[in-house]
């Protein structure tokens, strides 16, 4: 089992500093990714009720790169539908490329509402434009005329060059926990990143609940089905969740080891942890001790 990084923005985290320490304090320990989430508009009011600031992932993971030497680097997640597929594969192969080839593409529709109406994007056409990126980015690496006609763009001859350094294109990784996204896996995923939200907020981001690992294994037994299904290797298919690791682990060590295990029973391959609040020094502090207590178990 990985364990992967998600980088805060809060605060004194968004200062180049903090930002320095911590990611090279997590590639000393062993840590698997880094990553940034994706809300380029959020709403004030959605930031009053739980949201968090965020950085343009694409432009923070390429300071990472040159921060960094071996550790991955993740967008967790991108929002494929609120950008021109071509953009965003300009944004990946950028990445990739500056990164040695580093990056994993870790991608999601989107559900606020209010940030697709500030970029100008129907949310009701979220899945069509999620799969019309995902074919541009399978194609555009590769090919060196690509012709395409999308909902709101035309490609005439388009080429993306520098190409990323992972070819045919970076593994794509999707998240969100329906069935959907488990079939969209299913045919081209390298990963899957399901949610573990509480009702309520499943409600929110309108997201089918997986509230119990019970669940989840559930939910990783018809991903793995569909898989073979498609004539593809179940066990290829990387699958990560979000883990409050560092309070676990500030609750009780055995408690956040046995978590663990029993997501690796359910079929879990990696697990992403938020980064706590509080000064570079502490919260450096904090990720050695989590890599230093989980790393040698899983």
């Amino acid at each position: 089992m990985e364990l992967s990084l998600e980088m805060s923005v809060r605060g004194e985290a968004a200062e180049p500093a903090h930002i320095r320490a911590v990611a090279r304090a997590a590639e000393r320990v062993g840590f698997a990714r880094l990553g940034y989430t994706d809300h380029p508009a959020p709403s004030a009011k959605w930031l009053r009720s739980g949201g968090h600031p965020t950085y343009d992932p694409f432009a923070a993971l390429a300071h990472l790169a040159a921060l960094t030497d071996r550790i991955g680097l993740m967008t967790y997640l991108a929002v494929l539908p609120y950008r021109n597929p071509f953009v965003l594969a300009k944004s990946v192969a950028t990445v990739d490329r500056l990164s040695g080839g580093r990056l994993t593409l870790v991608a999601g529709t989107g559900y606020l509402r209010s940030e697709f109406a500030a970029l100008g994007q129907d949310v009701a056409a979220r899945n069509e434009r999620f799969d019309e990126a995902v074919e541009v980015l399978r194609r555009v690496f590769v090919e060196d005329d690509l012709r395409l006609s999308g909902s709101d763009f035309e490609a005439h001859g388009v080429v993306c060059d520098p190409p990323p350094v992972q070819l045919p294109h970076p593994p794509i990784w999707v998240g969100g926990s329906s069935a959907a996204a488990r079939e969209r896996v299913a045919r081209y995923g390298a990963g899957w990143a399901p949610l573990m939200p509480s009702p309520e907020f499943a409600k929110v981001v309108k997201s089918a609940p997986i509230s119990s690992v019970a669940e989840l294994a559930d939910a990783v037994a018809d991903l793995h089905r569909r898989v073979a299904a498609a004539g593809r290797d179940p066990a290829s298919i990387e699958v990560q969740v979000q883990v409050p690791a560092f309070r676990l682990l500030a609750d009780s060590e055995d408690r956040l080891l046995t978590h663990l295990g029993e997501l690796a029973d359910a079929g879990v391959t990696g697990i992403v942890a938020p980064a706590p609040d509080g000064s570079a020094a502490k919260v450096a502090e904090a990720v050695e001790a989590l890599g230093s207590a989980v790393l040698p178990h899983i």
